[in-house]
């Protein structure tokens, strides 16, 4: 689709590549109101630290806008849609965390809290950025997402400030992790790097590692989120949730990672690894992955996904029970209590 057909969608059309289902990127909203009253006291110190790093703003020239962003070499029709569809996917999740961030930043300016309005207006500047990075990426492919009208195509999704919390942290530990194994791959196999995209992934994929301690942060201000049980199910919860999503959207989109000479599945299975390994300085409790039973799974789950998607309608009941059942097992699981540093208790 070409920028001019692109710009013609209906104003109920979605953009291409992004079609609706549990695995598409989404808009969250949350407790404004709540979020204005965090106490900053109990994290002063951690707070003033992360504020400095962020308003250094170590970024502020890595994302050259003169930059060619077009395919280094031509690619199949095939490969060209695989590319296409990972930008838009990106694009659009870049530009929700960036609106998450701003309206944040807005309401806390608006209840006096200036200094927390600032920290997150840094926070959506980044997010501005790698959205404005992949929307070029994909003019250079002749589409054109019009992303300030996105979110009026799709309904914004409620979230407590305590699941915003814990999701946003591993949205971007995990976004991390994906970035920097993706960076090293291409470092030791530079004739699979397709895009001058990638180029950029180094320093980039340090924003989301500093997103993510200031999320840490935020939930230090807010010791009850990791006290007891509550604690407990929400790391279990989140931990479950995110890795599912990521071992289904990775391997059902494998033929992305397979462009660049990357195993899937391994992949999936070593960003799993290492953000449930970082959640130990957030989290109090992770997945215990020594017995490998957790890991193991992933594949059950994913042929069980399979088989549910491709069943016929009469075997599709029964194929949807075994993928749940699956996956609720695999939820239960055994966990491991962490050392991270809470506040307050």
């Amino acid at each position: 689709m070409t920028a001019t057909a692109s710009s013609a969608l209906n104003r109920n059309e979605l953009p291409p590549h992004l079609d609706e289902n549990l695995l598409t990127p989404r808009f969250y909203t949350t407790e404004f109101d709540k979020a204005s009253k965090t106490d900053l006291e109990i994290a002063r110190q951690d707070f003033e630290a992360m504020f400095k790093e962020m308003e250094a703003d170590y970024n502020l020239k890595h994302f050259d806008r003169k930059a060619s962003l077009e395919r280094l070499n031509e690619l199949s029709k095939e490969d060209k849609a695989v590319y296409e569809s990972y930008l838009v996917r990106s694009v659009v999740s870049e530009f929700s965390g960036f609106l998450l961030f701003k309206e944040i930043s807005n309401r806390f300016k608006k209840s006096g809290r200036a200094e927390l309005g600032q920290f997150f207006t840094f926070l959506a500047r980044d997010e501005a950025r790698h959205a404005g990075f992949l929307g070029r990426a994909l003019k250079s492919e002749g589409i054109n997402v019009d992303l300030p009208n996105l979110p009026k195509k799709r309904a914004a999704t409620f979230f407590p400030l305590s699941w915003v919390l814990y999701s946003l942290y591993l949205s971007e530990k995990i976004g991390y992790w994906r970035y920097i194994l993706i960076n090293r791959h291409l470092k030791a196999h530079p004739e699979k790097v397709c895009a001058p995209l990638f180029d950029f992934f180094e320093p980039w994929c340090q924003d989301e590692n500093r997103h993510g301690d200031c999320i840490n942060m935020m939930m230090r201000c807010w010791p009850g989120m990791t006290k007891g049980f509550r604690g407990k199910i929400l790391s279990r919860f989140f931990l479950w949730t995110v890795f599912l999503t990521h071992t289904l959207t990775v391997c059902e989109r494998g033929e992305f990672y397979t462009l660049l000479g990357i195993d899937p599945v391994l992949f999936d299975e070593e960003v799993i690894i290492q953000t449930n390994n970082t959640s130990k300085n957030a989290f109090p409790w992770v997945y215990k992955f020594e017995d490998g039973k957790f890991l193991e799974m992933r594949i059950k789950i994913l042929n069980a996904f399979r088989d549910w998607r491709e069943s016929s309608r009469l075997s599709k009941p029964i194929a949807l029970a075994k993928f749940i059942s699956l996956i609720l097992r695999q939820f239960a699981l055994p966990m491991e209590k962490t050392n991270a540093v809470r506040y307050g208790q």
